[in-house]
């Protein structure tokens, strides 16, 4: 690994500004939040590319999916493990992309239309251009977004609650659909919040505002339910490493939040069924090597991953149309949360009054149906007045395997198959 740059220690040092920044956690509720890492490090500059310019992604890795105990024996205890409901952090965001050098940057969406001609056609029809991402994904909105529909291969936790992008809803289904397609009898993936309709705040949540985050299950081998823990003993590693492989190979993936026990449990299967090494260091933060990886650590999420799409085709419209929606008043400008530890004496008028917000806008935003406060407990404190908007989106290059994995037919390590059956569960 190279020595680290003056860029890559002041970038390091920027990020850790913009963790302590956007840090929160969820309040206790019945539908899941996603998660952030607790730490780690900024994303080099990189060229983007549109997805003609990529390379086409490799056959997906084989092997017989086996449920064997002792894959972690070398990976260390599951400390990472944590399916609290109540502690689920999802105010966390990477810092942008710094754009690359002119003659790196490929075409952006909606190049051949000027910022005249996107105004009149929204002016007719506010989403004849498809789907508008706005903002980001702890502060944003969503417009004329597209529901994720019923599938023979998923089972929508909330319908209300499953709004995304084109470019999310998408991919997704894609991802599901190929696990489907290169296992027999795999059971259906749960999908649970993706935004609300119009995005914005959406309790428990801090993210998924912006039509761009979405929670899924694991896929196990036994208690295949929604928001199940998984662990060594149940974790369906060939199901789930697809899954993760075909998101990061095949789509325009930000991160993902998948807790370190579990990334110990498919870094270790991928090794086994032969994924390269030096790529694997490159998209897991457990026992990694990158200084931005793909796959990060994120409290309480044991029970299901959370997966961040660019959508660079919505977030660019969005990022062009803004100026307009809001003057036409058909959105407000997003809300941005921010964190606040409650100190022993503060009480709810003293973070209204600090924070020149009202009482019931804190409530709101934390689902409190008291006035009483926590002492030593984080709360999500809204800040109204809209958000700067990005020069450009900029989408770093896939990070795709850099050659097929042929193990197809391949027995597994344990030299005889032990996967057990995978009940359909409910939500």
């Amino acid at each position: 690994m190279r020595a680290p740059t003056k860029h890559g220690v002041l970038a390091h040092a920027m990020f850790t500004l913009a963790l302590v920044a956007t840090g929160c956690v969820g309040p206790l509720a019945s539908r899941p939040a996603a998660g952030g890492p607790a730490s780690a490090a900024p994303p080099p500059p990189a060229a983007g590319g549109d997805a003609s310019s990529r390379p086409a992604p490799p056959s997906a890795p084989g092997g017989t999916d086996c449920d064997d105990a002792n894959a972690l024996a070398s990976a260390g205890p599951d400390e990472g493990a944590d399916g609290d409901h109540a502690t689920l952090d999802d105010g966390f965001e990477l810092p942008a992309e710094t754009p690359p050098p002119d003659g790196a940057i490929s075409a952006a969406p909606f190049a051949d239309l000027s910022d005249a001609e996107i105004t009149a056609r929204l002016r007719a029809d506010v989403g004849a251009l498809g789907p508008m991402s706005i903002g980001r994904a702890h502060s944003g909105v969503l417009v004329s977004g597209v529901r994720m529909p019923e599938g023979a291969n998923w089972e929508l936790v909330s319908p209300g609650h499953a709004w995304g992008t084109q470019e999310t809803v998408d991919a997704l289904g894609r991802a599901i659909d190929a696990v489907a397609a290169r296992f027999p009898d795999t059971p259906k993936a749960f999908i649970g919040d993706i935004s609300a309709r119009r995005g914005g705040h959406q309790p428990p949540h801090v993210s998924h505002q912006s039509g761009r985050d979405v929670d899924v299950s694991y896929y196990l081998t036994e208690g295949h339910r929604w928001y199940a823990t998984a662990n060594a003993a149940n974790l369906d590693r060939a199901r789930t490493w697809h899954f993760v492989r075909t998101l990061i190979a095949e789509s325009d993936v930000d991160l993902i939040l998948v807790d370190l026990s579990v990334q110990r449990i498919l870094k270790t299967y991928a090794l086994e069924i032969g994924e390269d090494p030096a790529w694997l260091d490159q998209i897991f933060q457990a026992g990694g090597k990158s200084a931005r990886p793909l796959i990060f650590h994120a409290k309480g999420h044991a029970s299901h991953l959370h997966v961040r799409f660019y959508s660079p085709a919505a977030q660019e419209l969005g990022r062009r149309a803004y100026r307009f929606l809001v003057s036409r008043r058909l959105i407000a400008p997003p809300t941005l949360f921010i964190t606040h530890t409650v100190k022993p004496g503060e009480t709810l008028s003293h973070l209204a009054l600090r924070y020149k917000v009202t009482t019931d806008a804190i409530k709101k935003a934390n689902a409190l149906k008291k006035d009483t406060l926590r002492v030593n407990k984080p709360y999500k404190v809204p800040q109204v007045g809209g958000i700067a908007m990005p020069a450009r989106v900029v989408v770093p290059a896939r990070r795709v395997p850099p050659s097929p994995v042929e193990v197809a037919g391949a027995p597994p390590p344990s030299g005889s198959p032990c996967r057990r059956a995978s009940p359909r569960g409910s939500s």
